[in-house]
């Protein structure tokens, strides 16, 4: 089995072929990662400023040192660079983080924040053992376990990488063997990246059908292309623990500082969520286009990673 380690802090707490397509008719893997962003007015010289600034400020989180910031991104229509931090946070780690981001009072926005950004893991009861289901859909709920308190998290695609289940990385540190509603298997973690990105992929046990689809309790919604994330497209999202909601991407190519290293190239979308969530997919219409990363315990927004991996 091949699997990437990944770290997250406990603070924190069928088709096996999809067919690909793109709305821009080019492979979903080729191409700059993340969404494209906006068309602002930022001169050249301006959103070189602003790319070095963020790039600064990732470099500070890779190495622990940014604190309570909780995102930040370059806002191309305002020509500056918006900057998330916990509200009322003093230590020296996050003012020392805060004033890097003020040696350039021009390009910087501040804003505070009354909830933490979290990875969207839930904690709660293993689902009680049932019949075995022949089919696995997108969007049901996986267990880290089959007895006592257990990590949820929510399964992603399927066949967006050929016969494996996709969800979001941060999930595989909890455990490597994933269990569905009824107990059965589901199956063992392939790959995944966590920080740096936010995906996993899980290689199905034997015997087990995936489905090209979502499903939310009686709604189906199959997936027929896998696509690119823009500015301001509307999508919907289905989480094991909110079912499917939905909102508009307003931010791209977003950092999140989960509090134990970045994820950088997310997507910030309106739409609320919950703990539990993690790993869902997200969509426009039929065409998958990232899963559900984290965000507050409960509520919007919700940080979204691309398919770009």
């Amino acid at each position: 089995m091949k699997r990437t380690t990944v770290t997250r802090s406990m603070l924190s707490m069928a088709a096996a072929a999809v067919l690909v397509l793109t709305t821009a008719g080019a492979p979903a893997t080729a191409g700059p990662p993340a969404a494209r962003s906006g068309g602002g007015a930022c001169l050249l010289d301006r959103l070189d400023q602003l790319r070095t600034l963020q790039g600064r400020l990732d470099g500070l989180a890779r190495n622990g040192r940014a604190g309570h910031g909780q995102y930040w991104y370059i806002d191309h229509e305002r020509c500056t660079l918006t900057l998330a931090t916990l509200r009322g946070a003093g230590d020296p780690i996050t003012t020392a983080f805060l004033n890097t981001a003020r040696l350039l009072p021009a390009l910087v926005q501040i804003v505070e924040l009354d909830t933490a950004i979290e990875p969207r893991v839930a904690r709660a009861p293993a689902a009680a053992p049932g019949s075995r289901a022949r089919r696995f859909h997108g969007g049901s709920k996986l267990y880290s376990g089959r007895t006592g308190m257990v990590y949820v998290c929510t399964a992603g695609f399927n066949g967006y990488r050929p016969n494996t289940v996709g969800t979001a990385g941060h999930c595989a540190h909890d455990a490597s063997t994933w269990y569905d509603g009824t107990g059965a298997l589901v199956g063992t973690v392939d790959q995944a990246r966590y920080p740096g990105a936010d995906w996993a992929t899980i290689a199905p046990a034997d015997g087990l059908t995936l489905a090209p689809d979502i499903v939310d309790g009686r709604a189906t919604t199959t997936i027929t292309a896998f696509g690119r994330l823009h500015l301001n497209d509307r999508v919907c999202g289905t989480g094991a623990s909110s079912g499917t909601r939905c909102g508009i991407i307003d931010a791209t190519d977003v950092t999140v500082n989960y509090g134990d290293g970045p994820v950088t190239g997310l997507a910030r979308s309106t739409q609320s969520g919950a703990a539990g969530d993690s790993g869902g997919p997200v969509h426009i219409g039929h065409t998958g286009v990232g899963l559900i990363s984290g965000g507050p315990a409960d509520g919007a927004p919700t940080f979204v990673q691309p398919l770009d991996f």
